[in-house]
């Protein structure tokens, strides 16, 4: 499919799969309606705290930005590293140069929650990094499991405003080859930023996104063509090749 695909991901993220993706031929341009704001006192505590876990669990790619760059310096080497999924595992790989625990398959807590290294985590300390208010069920679970659960709320969620005009003219010119959605909390931020008008032309767009529950999300607004992969640039150049 020929045209531009907006990523409607936080600006830092959106801007390197767009260079990703144009290394691949593929026209993207960032679209993005929430952005990352670190917490700076939550951040200034968080290499002390990620000394002494035993775990270490980043949950999004806004976690690692701002999180690892503050522990890469001083953090043992007994401290083991996971994330949710595995397009952020490699890219702590790529930054830590360290192995990080990751799901074969699936992208979600449940999937982490179900790899046989975070079933007998009694006793040991888990600091899980995250933004202020996300992903409560892996601590939850982690914590009935016997872990020694603690959590590293380093960034806040601040809604932008997209560039309404701009997608409406890759529209009318025919240029506009979809949007790439990559969480739940930002498909409410589009919807909830659109107006009438805006509603009703992303209902007629392709999506693309990363799992089933963000698809849903997205059918609750009204949006019936929605595609399902993992986030990468390969996998995006693929699917609009097709």
């Amino acid at each position: 499919m020929a045209g531009t695909l907006l990523l409607v991901r936080p600006p830092a993220q959106a801007a390197r799969l767009q260079a990703a993706l144009a290394s691949l031929g593929v026209a993207a341009q960032p679209f993005s309606v929430l952005d990352t704001v670190a917490d700076d006192a939550a951040l200034a505590t968080l290499p002390a705290l990620a000394r002494v876990s035993h775990w270490l669990v980043f949950v999004s790619p806004s976690a690692i930005d701002i999180g690892w760059p503050a522990v890469a310096a001083k953090l043992p080497a007994s401290v083991q590293l996971a994330c949710v999924g595995r397009a952020s595992a490699d890219k702590l790989m790529q930054q830590s140069q360290r192995p990080v625990l990751y799901p074969e398959a699936g992208n979600d807590s449940d999937a982490l929650l179900a790899h046989p290294a975070m079933q007998q985590l009694a006793g040991q300390r888990v600091l899980i990094v995250r933004g202020h208010g996300g992903r409560a069920q892996l601590g939850e679970t982690l914590a009935a499991r016997g872990a020694l659960v603690r959590h590293a709320d380093i960034y806040q969620r601040e809604v932008t405003p997209p560039d309404w005009a701009r997608l409406a003219a890759l529209h009318a010119a025919g240029q506009l080859a979809g949007l790439l959605v990559t969480s739940s909390e930002i498909a409410d931020a589009l919807f909830g930023q659109a107006q009438a008008a805006q509603r009703a032309l992303l209902c007629t767009l392709p999506f693309y996104t990363l799992h089933p529950r963000i698809a849903l999300r997205l059918r609750q607004y009204g949006v019936a063509d929605i595609s399902l992969c993992d986030g990468s640039a390969s996998a995006l150049a693929a699917m609009l090749a097709r």
